[in-house]
């Protein structure tokens, strides 16, 4: 599905510069996409994910993508179920955790 999207996408005649996809597969099948159609990655399009899922630093060029704390969501989610389960009060029910920006070479600097 991403794929085909990707090719609607990068085929029509107002072609992005850039694309910043839901997560990291998404944006690897838009790199594959647009180097199939003979675009450059990066410098006819620039690609960023989102999650930092080992491939992304595999694939070619290597991803941009921004990287969330995976194990922190998933020890707040499971304390948050426990108490839950437990009848407690959760001290919170929104979290918000820091994100970081890992940038490879899917990107390039925006030219005036």
């Amino acid at each position: 599905m991403a794929a085909g999207s990707a090719r609607e996408l990068l085929s029509g005649p107002d072609r992005p510069t850039a694309v910043f996809a839901a997560n990291d597969i998404t944006a690897i099948a838009t790199i594959e996409t647009a180097v199939g159609l003979g675009l450059q990655v990066p410098d006819d399009l620039s690609v960023v994910g989102f999650d930092n899922i080992p491939e992304s630093a595999l694939c070619a060029p290597p991803l941009t993508t921004v990287e969330q704390p995976i194990r922190e969501m998933g020890h707040r989610a499971i304390t948050l179920l426990v108490r839950l389960i437990n009848g407690e009060t959760p001290d919170e029910t929104h979290v918000t955790l820091g994100t970081e920006l890992i940038v490879r070479r899917s990107t390039r600097a925006v030219q005036s």
